[in-house]
């Protein structure tokens, strides 16, 4: 097959072997080189370029600068215009050119007194700069890293010459007070470079991408009310000097959106609000933008300080899973174009993009704990990610050199009209045509070495990081509700219509977490597999209600949907939540973010006993005010429960592991809201002389509770009956341990923010509803020793003291005395009967299992 018919890809879609790099293999071939078409043209450029002063000391001919220029129209007319800078750039005076054209322009703006005038000189500027770039690149006297340079220094001159003189007609006007020394200095407007301007890397006919911020408070204002207004038209003012056409063409077009929601947020921002919404809700790509961002003129020790608060958004100290998915989702974009016509040289597969890409994931991976990462410049960033092992020397070689390269090519194809584009010509002849302008014999040459140049991107742009091998590309239509129906009939669902419409809902943003792009992506890779596992559930659509409400209850983030992406086997452990286990699935709908409790290293290791969880929560609940440190009680105690479930869950943990963890983690929050309690009492009503002690029977006594177990609580206290409390409120004994009885099981059972602890039961006390909550000991001992129904002795044989302290001690022991004392045995037979004649009556014709 014809290598110009076919997308540039490897045999049979493999990437070739890494042997053959070409890294020093330039694309262009040498001088331009006419073509038939220039035939009628030609003569009559050469015999004008034979005109042209100091030719002949160039070392080139009339014939051969013609051949430079005959492609392009573009390039004729700016020869034409800056005809006296043809002979010096030629000789490798390029930079001086470009240098010298500054200073005019600097000179011109300081004399300028109207926009025309400001306008003239820009575009004198961007011509002499064009012109400089382009026939040093043609001529080859200087390498492309050095023509992006000095369209980048044209570039930042032309902004930072026209904010000046923003700055003074705005004083000429009366808006902004005089100031001593130069007007952008601490005037509250700083304008940002980011993308191929800010890493200094401008394309021959790229527009500017910036980010304009200013201070709302500056106090260069006349009337600093209007501060909103006046930069936002001031910075349309520079958009507009920059960009309009004129008779002397465009100077540079201008790009403003990079900003935070360009959709709904003015031209210039509030930087405090920028700051707020980078910390926020910014995605990866900002992230990675911002890499390459840097003042370039009005106040730039404002824009200095402005990206050092970003420092902590842009290079975070862990990795981020949403970075590699980011990124890798980017690098494996198919090719736009299904053919060479159209090749897009930036977006394609192994074009600029790629290598750009493939090192931005990884500085902002590796840049939050190593400064040497963090390169503007692509070169750069490859040579400190090769110093730092994070590629090796051979990648590092090849892709920066391929990147110059490829970056080459793209100047070439924009010089033709001056036009911003990245696409090889849309016909075969036209493509010819530009190879004749690479210095290539024939466009299959030149093809040939393309086609080989970008798949040695591909290959060298793949890094383990980026490994994904359980992926599932055949996702099903989730925004055709028809198809969807479809697909979900077949996998046993018995309400397609309903499940079809969930989620082409998800899929138009209707919820908050699939407002992004990404977020949508992500979810319909998910989906295959996770309905896949619902259809296996005895009732799918109950399970798919439930994941539903998990993924409507989660914020506008897709950290999860990008850690459950990234790892499949997560994604099936939530499957199993949502098919096994109703209730754990109803917890995550009241609390999604849950889920990112198991991404931690130590989720599935054996859990702390009673001691060690009681540590970490008094830890975390120091000084905080009793309302928020029940709370963090109530957090915590609800994760540690979810932690020891998921172990027995997932086979990690056998049943009898997770019922000790269970009830080590329920006697632990009773110790602290035990304590807390306490404490509110006695700054109520103060100290009193006796102590006070939780008793717990049941599941909890016996240390081995189930996830569904309520706790049996018996509250105990002993001293004086004639003991008061010491405080202003003074409380006798009895109902100062009432009231405390009665605080714990509020605070135990209530609702907090963040829900309720446990379902608390006190009837097993003493006389059950009838008696005191809070029971003396000397009570307790009595009731057991006389009145006490055989099941309830029965429940005090699990009995355990849950809370530290003498009056616990003394309960426990007056309790193994009890129970060291044998039953009647024809009265513990009469009780056995009466209890099984009343569950008979209670369960009626039920099966007795």
């Amino acid at each position: 097959m014809n290598s110009a018919q076919t997308p540039p890809s490897g045999p049979s879609g493999e990437p070739p072997v890494a042997a053959d790099t070409g890294a020093g293999r330039s694309l262009v071939a040498g001088p331009p080189r006419p073509v038939a078409a220039h035939a009628a043209i030609l003569p009559d450029l050469a015999a004008w370029a034979g005109q042209i002063a100091g030719l002949a000391q160039t070392g080139h001919t009339a014939d051969a600068l013609a051949a430079m220029l005959i492609h392009s129209r573009h390039l004729q007319t700016i020869a034409r215009a800056q005809q006296d800078a043809i002979a010096p750039i030629l000789s490798g005076q390029g930079e001086d050119i470009v240098a010298d054209a500054i200073t005019a322009l600097q000179t011109a703006a300081e004399g300028a007194d109207d926009d025309d005038r400001m306008m003239t000189a820009i575009r004198r500027l961007r011509q002499r700069s064009a012109l400089a770039v382009a026939l040093a690149d043609l001529a080859d006297t200087h390498p492309v890293a050095i023509q992006m340079r000095w369209l980048s220094d044209a570039a930042d001159a032309a902004i930072a010459c026209t904010v000046r003189y923003l700055l003074r007609q705005a004083t000429i006007r009366g808006q902004i007070n005089e100031t001593e020394g130069p007007a952008d200095r601490a005037c509250g407007w700083t304008i940002l470079a980011l993308g191929k301007l800010g890493a200094r890397e401008l394309n021959y006919s790229s527009d500017v991408d910036l980010i304009i911020l200013h201070d709302p408070d500056s106090r260069i204002l006349t009337r600093p009310e209007t501060s909103q207004a006046f930069f936002v038209d001031m910075t349309r003012r520079l958009v507009r000097l920059l960009s309009t056409a004129t008779r002397d063409g465009i100077g540079w077009r201008v790009d403003l959106r990079l900003r935070p929601d360009p959709g709904a947020t003015a031209v210039s921002i509030q930087r405090e609000a920028a700051i707020g919404y980078y910390e926020s809700i910014a995605r990866t790509w900002e992230r990675a933008a911002f890499i390459r961002a840097r003042p370039v003129a009005g106040d730039l020790e404002m824009g200095t300080a402005f990206l050092d608060d970003l420092q902590p958004f842009i290079w975070r100290k862990t990795l981020d899973y949403t970075v590699i998915d980011d990124m890798a989702t980017m690098l494996s974009r198919p090719p736009s174009t299904p053919g060479w016509p159209g090749f897009n040289l930036k977006t394609g597969r192994g074009g600029i993009r790629n290598i750009e890409f493939f090192t931005h994931v990884l500085q902002l991976v590796g840049g939050g704990r190593s400064p040497a990462l963090r390169q503007p410049s692509t070169p750069d960033a490859l040579a400190s990610l090769a110093a730092g092992d994070w590629i090796s020397p051979e990648q590092q070689t090849a892709l920066a050199a391929h990147y110059n390269h490829l970056r080459r090519v793209e100047h070439r194809l924009q010089m033709l009209a001056d036009a911003q584009t990245h696409a090889l010509p849309r016909s075969l002849d036209d493509i010819a045509d530009f190879a004749a302008f690479l210095g290539h014999d024939s466009a299959d040459v030149f093809l040939q070495q393309l086609e080989t140049m970008l798949d040695a991107v591909v290959t060298y742009s793949a890094h383990p990081l980026f490994a994904d091998g359980d992926t599932d590309d055949a996702a099903p239509p989730l925004e055709d509700e028809d198809r969807m129906q479809e697909w979900l009939a077949s996998k046993g669902f018995s309400r397609p219509e309903g499940i079809s419409h969930t989620l082409s809902g998800w899929m138009a943003g209707r919820i908050a977490t699939t407002r992004s792009e990404r977020a949508r992506t992500l979810l319909s890779r998910m989906m295959p597999d996770i309905l896949d596992q619902l259809a296996q559930a005895s009732d799918p659509d109950d399970c798919f209600a439930a994941f539903a409400g998990f993924v409507e209850g989660l914020p506008a983030s897709v950290q999860i949907f990008s850690l459950l992406d990234h790892n499949r086997q997560l994604g099936r452990l939530l499957g199993d939540i949502l098919i096994l286990s109703p209730r754990l699935a109803g917890q995550l709908r009241r609390y999604p973010m849950m889920f990112d409790l198991v991404i931690a290293s130590d989720f599935f290791s054996p859990l702390d006993d009673a001691d060690g969880f009681e540590k970490h929560m008094r830890a975390a609940i120091a000084r905080a005010p009793v309302e928020q440190a029940l709370e963090i009680v109530t957090r915590l105690t609800r994760e540690r429960r979810f932690r020891a479930e998921i172990q027995a869950l997932s086979g990690v943990a056998d049943l009898g592991a997770m019922g000790r963890a269970l009830a080590d983690t329920a006697a632990a929050a009773i110790r602290v809201v035990t304590s807390l309690a306490t404490a509110d009492m006695q700054r109520r009503h103060g100290k009193i002389d006796g102590g006070f002690a939780v008793l717990g029977l049941g599941r909890i006594g016996t240390g081995n509770m189930t996830a569904t177990s309520d706790i049996d609580l018996v509250f105990v206290w002993e001293g004086p009956d004639d003991a008061v409390s010491d405080g202003t409120r003074a409380l006798a004994a009895r109902p100062y341990f009432t009231r405390l009885a009665q605080t714990l099981v509020s605070w135990l059972g209530g609702a907090t923010a963040e829900g309720s602890l446990y379902s608390v039961d006190v009837r097993l006390r003493p006389d059950g509803e009838k008696g005191a909550l809070a029971q003396s000991s000397q009570r307790l001992f009595t009731y057991y020793r006389a009145e006490a129904w055989t099941w309830e002795w029965m429940a005090l044989a699990k009995a355990r003291c849950l809370t530290p302290g003498p009056t616990g001690k003394t309960a426990m022991q007056m309790i193994d005395g009890l129970m060291g004392t044998p039953p009647d045995p024809a009265s513990v037979a009469s009780a056995a009967r009466q209890m099984v004649t009343r569950f008979r009556d209670s369960y009626g014709s039920a099966p007795a299992w």
